[in-house]
């Protein structure tokens, strides 16, 4: 027979074990391919501050479909057909490296109007506006309102 103190405590462990194992597991955070890194680091080759001499995209489908055709990826002209195109992804939490995020335009809208690339950490990379290429946060909150879905390209 045990004694009420013993009795408690080993009621106190068998607790503790359950709660341990009930606990939320963590995902595991799959490798990011290195096209994708590729894609992210040409992108960023399109910044002021890294190469002067790069002619300007158009616009922002323009800049995407440049920086992963330089790496062997075609994709459609249109930030439209681009949403269209690899696989959907759930959700932002699902965002890696070289994902592409689509956005509405200059009105909080459901029509895609804007395309950047993934970096990581919330932060894309995209063409605002003529001759400027720049990183900015998905959860500001201009393109929080604005964010529309994001599309795998890279496996």
């Amino acid at each position: 027979m045990l004694g009420p103190m013993r009795a408690a405590l080993l009621l106190t462990i068998a607790a503790a074990t359950l709660a341990c194992s009930s606990a939320p597991k963590r995902r595991a955070i799959a490798p990011v391919p290195k096209q994708a890194k590729a894609v992210v680091r040409t992108a960023k080759t399109y910044l002021p501050e890294e190469e002067k001499h790069r002619a300007p995209p158009a616009d922002c489908s323009d800049y995407v479909r440049k920086v992963f055709s330089e790496n062997g990826i075609k994709l459609p002209r249109t930030s439209v057909e681009m949403s269209r195109v690899g696989s959907s992804l759930g959700s932002s939490s699902d965002l890696r490296m070289g994902d592409l995020v689509f956005f509405s335009g200059e009105k909080v809208s459901r029509t895609v109007g804007h395309v950047g690339i993934y970096v990581n950490n919330g932060i894309f990379i995209h063409r605002p506006n003529v001759g400027e290429v720049r990183m900015e946060s998905l959860f500001s909150d201009y393109f929080r309102k604005r964010y529309l879905s994001a599309r795998r390209v890279i496996d």
